[in-house]
């Protein structure tokens, strides 16, 4: 289970190839030993260049996930963390939303973070213009030791939300990462999850070994990807996820 301490609040629209940014939705870094232990600020705009033709440039894509798609650690930049890359190396304009140290069935109480389904419920899936043709859902890494039959109940939940308010868009399911300790921690979760997907028909992405067990591509924290690994990470996801069909 990841550690706590005070998040930095964040919001981000990545306006992938074009020179202007907006403002997303409530997001916020994960909470952890390397992260700001600054008072949550306001919300911050970023853009990220896309290397994708300018085809797909006006298309969106919705990231909702933890603090490794949001930022923490010693990456807290979300315009630099691996959805933002993964959205600009596919050519979206893409939306981050979440919060670090929550997951589908944990929230973060100190902070006042809800789960992602109360997130949802208050304005996470809400996006500014042209509805997401991609939605890429990513969790579980903060839920070890949860029952697996609440994190399945909650993540079906979400895809169903994510039907409903986006059809016709790509869902894709994903996570969670284990960055250090047992692959037992994180196991349950991940077979819950893509069996899940199996059954609803998504994609499913499995990022369990990305980085486990490499401490060298790791915060000092041994929690949360360098910069570095997220460019590569981003590289990565954007791989799998036009495997997919994004």
């Amino acid at each position: 289970m990841r550690r706590l301490i005070a998040p930095v609040v964040a919001a981000l629209l990545v306006v992938s190839g074009c020179g202007a940014t907006d403002a997303g939705g409530p997001a916020a870094s994960d909470p952890s030993p390397a992260a700001s232990s600054a008072a949550p600020s306001s919300s911050s705009e970023s853009t990220v260049p896309s290397s994708a033709p300018d085809s797909r440039a006006r298309r969106t894509a919705l990231f909702f996930g933890d603090s490794y798609f949001v930022g923490g650690g010693c990456s807290p930049d979300a315009s630099q963390d691996m959805a933002a890359v993964a959205g600009a190396q596919l050519g979206y304009r893409t939306v981050i939303r979440g919060a670090g140290g929550t997951g589908f069935v944990t929230a973060n109480p100190e902070y006042g973070i809800p789960a992602y389904l109360e997130q949802i419920a208050q304005g996470a899936f809400d996006v500014p213009g042209r509805a997401p043709s991609l939605v890429v859902i990513e969790g579980g890494s903060n839920d070890y030791g949860q029952p697996t039959a609440t994190i399945r109940r909650n993540a079906g939940k979400i895809l169903r939300i994510a039907a409903r308010d986006f059809p016709g868009a790509l869902v894709v399911l994903v996570g969670p990462m284990q960055t250090y300790g047992q692959l037992s921690q994180s196991e349950p979760i991940k077979r819950t999850l893509r069996s899940l997907a199996r059954k609803r028909g998504v994609p499913f992405v499995n990022m369990q070994r990305w980085v486990y067990g490499q401490d060298g591509l790791l915060c000092s924290d041994y929690d949360h990807p360098t910069y570095a690994t997220h460019q590569a990470l981003g590289q990565r996801l954007a791989q799998a996820l036009a495997k997919r069909g994004a």
